[in-house]
């Protein structure tokens, strides 16, 4: 497998572009909804730069581990705002599959929102969603600053060597 790290600077420098584009497109939205738990840092980055202290999470669970997932994505906890009406920008980390994306797009609606605008820092060319606006479009697995002990767990627990962990940059 292949890999990308991204350091906290390509985070910054991605919220930025992000917040610049929404900004830009005069992107309408009264609440911004983080995807537990990659969507988490982003968000609150865009909550900063945007000036919207209107801020959730919903959280989607999909991912087992490096490369493998769930049959289908689940909501285990939801937005706890009442979003009727309501104008969401909504953003995660990445748009790998886009089946988690999928079912919160599907689960926000029924909540009868008035809009979602969907940005993520990274868009796989396989996704089966193709956010509203994304930063880069990326084919390797990609490594975020929040989840570095994470991913070498994951690697380490699936047999694979030392050497996987130092192509992944998670080990000197």
């Amino acid at each position: 497998m292949e890999y990308i790290k991204l350091t906290w600077d390509d985070i910054e420098e991605q919220c930025n572009i992000l917040a610049r584009e929404i900004k830009e497109k005069g992107v309408p939205f009264d609440v911004i909804i983080g995807i537990s738990r990659g969507g988490w840092v982003p968000a609150r980055l865009l909550s900063d730069i945007l000036d919207n202290d209107e801020v959730d999470t919903l959280r989607v669970k999909f991912y087992k581990s490096v490369g493998e997932t769930a049959k289908r994505p689940e909501i285990l906890f939801s937005t706890q705002i009442d979003l009727e009406g309501k104008d969401v920008l909504l953003v995660d980390d990445i748009a790998d599959t886009g089946e988690s994306l999928i079912a919160t797009v599907v689960h926000l609606r029924m909540k009868n929102v008035r809009s979602i605008f969907v940005a993520t820092l990274v868009k796989k060319p396989q996704s089966r969603f193709i956010p509203d606006l994304f930063v880069a479009d990326i084919s390797e697995w990609v490594i975020f600053p929040w989840e570095l002990y994470e991913t070498a767990r994951n690697i380490k627990a699936a047999g694979n060597s030392e050497e996987e962990l130092r192509k992944a940059g998670l080990q000197e």
